[in-house]
């Protein structure tokens, strides 16, 4: 029987689904979770390296900040010392001995005072350019002022004499008073200039930075050019290879270890130093109404002159010579001379997202150095030290290359050379290379290695040639490049 007035009953059947449809839906999210792991890494990688050049922005302005305030203060206080030697002129015009010799003993302090504020001014734009006090800064200025309290004034020499005979009654422990306030206010900025009395001074391959480093990148060349020989010639530790590091040298101690001014204290007649006529302008230039005579410029006295040896030419910016500066052209006269300069170090720390392995954190140190020097000129465009009589003459403070500045002694402040020299150099000396996490012992580990050191002979029997400097100007190295940072 069928059913009228409808369409009769179709049976449909219903397609298996497709056999691989499940799948492609599994591969979909598959690479979606891919995409998403990659895109996550990749927001996470700019945010690293945003905030890795946020932090070398900061430490750079702090850097160049702060070594321009110190700067400026060198030059304020060479200002002040030649004003002080003007009017110690003016006392000697005046019979006046007393004063002559108040005003001898305020410079002698102020060879101090003045560098201490140039270094509180340096922390305070380090600061205000968004930079931390550094623990580690802080920690070794108090313990650099404990060694000049309990150490500078108890020293002495093999007669029984002083050893750091103090400039003036007092000195030391007010030296050591003034360190502990700028580590209390806490340290930004080290002094990488720094020139302590009981530093070495060079002398030695293992008080050299480069032949650490030399050995760190295999850097053949650096053998080459500075110590031709040296591959060849060392056998090994036993017994010590090694001549004996250098004796400390001393000095006449009337500059700061910290931005030193770098003056000497002559005990002449001004008449040696300059003529009445230069004096009198000068003078009257500062506005001092009194006019020196003749018989102040005939008397003996200590006066606060240039030290010859560190205001000499300023060589290291010359464009000849065996290791040109890549300038476009020579240094003005007016600005040729070295003297006292100022080395700002500033560490930062920045910790990435981006995991290591097993999941540990990555912590980078940026590091940044700053130089700068105070500069001026007497009457139109004489050298301040043209006279080697300090005068008042500095009117201006600019960046210049770190690599241009006076270079430290026994480290700087670049804590971890410091304490291989004063910690670790000793005991390899005796003992010779022990096993260390100080990364400049694990060089010397490197270094006694008899491969090691027959590579380097034999890559510079072949390639010596490539470490000769031809012609100067920037790029004058073969290979391309100079060794100039910035």
């Amino acid at each position: 029987m069928t059913r009228t007035g409808s369409p009769p009953w179709r049976i449909r059947r219903l397609r298996p689904a497709h056999p691989f449809c499940g799948t492609r839906a599994g591969q979909a999210i598959i690479f979606f979770a891919l995409a998403l792991v990659i895109l996550v890494f990749v927001v996470i990688w700019t945010y690293d390296l945003h905030r890795i050049l946020y932090t070398k922005s900061i430490t750079q302005n702090a850097g160049d900040a702060s070594a321009l305030m110190a700067a400026r203060w060198q030059g304020i206080t060479l200002n002040m010392i030649g004003d002080l030697n003007i009017m110690h002129a003016i006392a000697l015009t005046s019979d006046d001995a007393n004063t002559a010799a108040t005003i001898t003993n305020i410079q002698a302090r102020l060879c101090f005072v003045g560098p201490m504020i140039a270094l509180m001014a340096c922390q305070e734009a380090a600061k205000n350019n968004g930079m931390y006090r550094n623990p580690d800064f802080d920690a070794f200025m108090h313990e650099h002022a404990q060694h000049v309290r309990n150490g500078y004034g108890s020293m002495t020499d093999d007669d029984g004499s002083p050893l750091f005979p103090e400039p003036y009654e007092g000195c030391w422990a007010d030296y050591a008073d003034m360190l502990d306030l700028v580590a209390d206010e806490g340290m930004a900025a080290g002094p990488d200039n720094l020139r302590l009395y009981t530093d070495y001074v060079g002398g030695h391959y293992l008080l050299m930075i480069e032949f650490y480093e030399a050995i760190a990148g295999k850097t053949w060349c650096w053998f080459c050019n500075n110590a031709p020989t040296l591959l060849e010639d060392y056998e090994n530790f036993q017994p010590c290879w090694w001549p004996p590091l250098p004796e400390i040298p001393h000095m006449e101690y009337v500059n700061s270890e910290v931005f030193s001014l770098r003056l000497s204290k002559c005990e002449t007649t001004l008449s040696s130093l300059l003529d009445l006529p230069t004096i009198n302008s000068n003078a009257a230039e500062r506005g001092f109404t009194t006019i020196v005579d003749s018989n102040a410029m005939a008397a003996t006295a200590a006066w606060y002159c240039y030290n010859t040896e560190a205001w000499g030419p300023w060589n290291a910016m010359a464009t000849t010579g065996p290791d040109p500066f890549p300038l476009t052209g020579p240094v003005k006269d007016t600005y040729d001379y070295a003297g006292a300069d100022v080395a700002v170090r500033i560490e930062a720390s920045t910790t990435r997202l981006t995991p290591a392995q097993e999941g540990a954190s990555i912590t980078n140190v940026i590091t940044w150095s700053a130089g700068a020097k105070p500069f001026g000129y007497l009457g139109d465009a004489d050298k301040p030290t043209r006279y080697g009589l300090v005068l008042p003459a500095f009117r201006e403070t600019h960046l210049v290359p770190i690599d241009a500045v006076s270079g430290p002694s026994g480290g700087g402040y670049n804590l971890e050379w410091r304490r291989h020299i004063e910690q670790h150099l000793p005991g390899y000396m005796r003992n010779g290379p022990q096993p260390s996490s100080c990364w400049y012992c694990q060089q010397l580990l490197t270094w006694e290695n008899s491969a090691f050191r027959q590579d380097g002979i034999d890559w510079l029997a072949v390639n010596s040639w490539q470490c000769t400097m031809t012609t100067p100007g920037p790029g004058s190295y073969d290979g391309g490049g100079r060794r100039r940072g910035h």
